[in-house]
C-alpha cells in the first residue's frame, strides 16, 4: 500500500480533519466536486502555509491558484479546480465578496483558506465551510 503525499500531516491533525483533508483533495484531483471550503485555522507557526503549499505541490499549477478577490476570479474566468483565497479575514464586512465565496462554494468550486482569527470570517462563509484546526506549533 502506498503513502498518501500528504501522509506526514497526519500526526499534526486530528483523524476526523486528516481524512476529511485527503478525502477533499483527492475529489480535486478526480474531479469530484466539494460542498465545502477547508479553512486552516491556528496560531502563527502551525503549519498552515506550509500545508497549502504541499497540497499545491501535490495537485500542480494545472489545478491550484492563488487569489485575492473572489469577485475578480469570478470575472476574470479564471477559474481552477482548487482556489486558494488569501486574506479572507478581510471581506468580513464585504457583503459582494462574501456572495461571491458562498456562490462559489454552493456551484462546487473548491476553495482552501488559512486564518488565525476565525472571529474574522464572515458567519454565512462559516456556515459552507470546514474548518481545520492547526495546533502543533513548529
Amino acid at each position: 500500500m502506498t503513502t498518501h503525499q500528504l501522509y506526514n500531516w497526519k500526526q499534526y491533525l486530528s483523524d476526523d480533519d486528516y481524512e476529511y483533508l485527503i478525502q477533499f483533495v483527492e475529489n480535486i484531483k478526480n474531479n469530484i466536486p466539494n460542498d465545502k471550503m477547508i479553512i486552516l485555522h491556528g496560531k502563527e507557526r502551525t503549519g498552515k502555509s506550509t500545508l497549502i503549499n504541499n497540497i499545491m505541490t501535490y495537485l500542480g499549477d494545472e489545478l491550484c491558484d492563488t487569489f485575492m478577490y473572489p469577485c475578480d476570479v469570478i470575472c476574470l474566468e479564471n477559474i481552477k479546480k482548487l482556489g486558494f483565497c488569501i486574506e479572507i479575514d478581510k471581506f468580513f464586512k464585504s457583503k459582494k465578496e462574501n456572495n461571491a465565496i458562498i456562490n462559489m462554494i454552493k456551484y462546487k468550486q473548491s476553495l482552501l483558506t488559512d486564518i488565525i482569527n476565525l472571529e474574522k470570517v464572515n458567519n454565512k462563509v462559516l456556515e459552507h465551510s470546514k474548518i481545520i484546526k492547526m495546533e502543533h506549533v513548529f
